[in-house]
């Protein structure tokens, strides 16, 4: 994910927020991109990512 992406998704926070609320957040936020770019496993080519969703969204459509 490229910084332009990170801050799109930073900016669709309130603006309303409280300072200690928005760390958090940001604490939170930069956490899990960390932990997705640190993650080991190996990635799915794009085609079996859409899939296996598509299987997954017709099993809950099927509920």
């Amino acid at each position: 994910m490229n910084d332009n992406a990170v801050s799109l998704m930073k900016n669709k926070i309130p603006d309303t927020q409280e300072p200690l609320e928005q760390a958090a957040y940001d604490a939170w936020f930069k956490a899990q991109v960390k932990a997705g770019l640190d993650d080991l496993r190996p990635s799915i080519p794009d085609e079996e990512a859409k899939r296996l969703m598509a299987i997954k969204r017709e099993k809950l459509r099927r509920r």
